[in-house]
């Protein structure tokens, strides 16, 4: 039930991007294609490096210890651009990371759980299945979106509104989800292993706070695509393991939506749109 409202929320979610972004949109980003290959060595690279170092230094029990790693290391959650166009960033940019991530988690996320000494279930089919599903899933409402707003500019203007409902709706879902299943059960997971989950979300949001290179709209987009991890990905891998394990990445996400989903609103507020 849950991987299937999650589908949902990813189809909405891509489905109100392209009706908001152009095809000129995308074409900038070919002279920003350093700043995307940045931010893609930062899902892939620099923040599942982090929680290796984070759980190693917090000494956490290897079964959280795999739950965060398993989330940092699966970039790409189907969320990050809705919460994107609601902080009011550069959508082209969110989307594009989102479909570059998407299939890079299948590689990522054995790639850390080896080097930090864990055992993960290989992917085999089922995991091209759902990495494959993933990337179709966002690409074609995409290119769908587009299509309206370019050549059928008013039906576009309706279908933007009512995915991006339907979005809020299942987001709001999803959320509630978490907390009816997470919330009661964090202190297993740990204090220790809630503080380390904090700092990784936190660390995503550093592109709007600190003044590195690229438009304010572009480094909103970084920092909601990047703090969105891919939990679906992440309990893939989680299947055979430890319960206590799925309950991490569960508490993963509880953190993850109670920082970014604030902070998508705080930016709203102050933000921009252009870029």
């Amino acid at each position: 039930m849950t991987t299937a409202v999650v589908a949902l929320l990813l189809v909405a979610s891509m489905t109100a991007i392209g009706t908001a972004a152009t095809v000129d949109d995308f074409r900038g980003l070919v002279a920003r294609r350093g700043v995307v290959a940045g931010a893609v060595a930062v899902n892939v690279v620099l923040l599942p490096g982090l929680a290796v170092a984070l759980v190693t230094a917090a000494a956490l029990r290897s079964e959280v210890a795999l739950g965060v790693l398993l989330a940092a290391a699966a970039p790409g959650g189907g969320t990050g651009a809705l919460l994107t166009l609601h902080a009011r960033g550069d959508l082209a940019m969110s989307a594009a990371l989102q479909v570059a991530l998407a299939p890079a988690g299948l590689v990522s996320v054995p790639v850390w759980a080896a080097v930090a000494g864990q055992d993960v279930v290989p992917s085999g089919p089922a995991g091209l299945l759902l990495v494959g599903g993933g990337f179709l899933g966002q690409v074609v409402p995409l290119a769908v979106g587009m299509w309206l707003r370019r050549f059928r500019p008013g039906a576009a203007a309706r279908a933007h509104r009512i995915a991006r409902r339907v979005a809020d709706v299942l987001l709001a879902g999803l959320v509630g989800y978490f907390v009816v299943t997470g919330v009661s059960r964090l202190p297993r997971v740990g204090w220790a292993g809630i503080g380390v989950i904090a700092v990784l979300v936190a660390v995503c949001l550093l592109p709007v706070a600190v003044p590195v290179p690229g438009s304010a709209a572009r480094r909103r987009a970084v920092a909601m695509t990047t703090g969105v991890r891919n939990l679906t990905l992440g309990l893939f891998f989680a299947a055979s393991a430890a319960p206590t394990v799925v309950l991490t990445l569960l508490a993963y996400g509880l953190v993850m939506y109670a920082v970014l989903i604030p902070a998508a609103w705080v930016l709203a507020r102050n933000g921009p749109q252009p870029v």
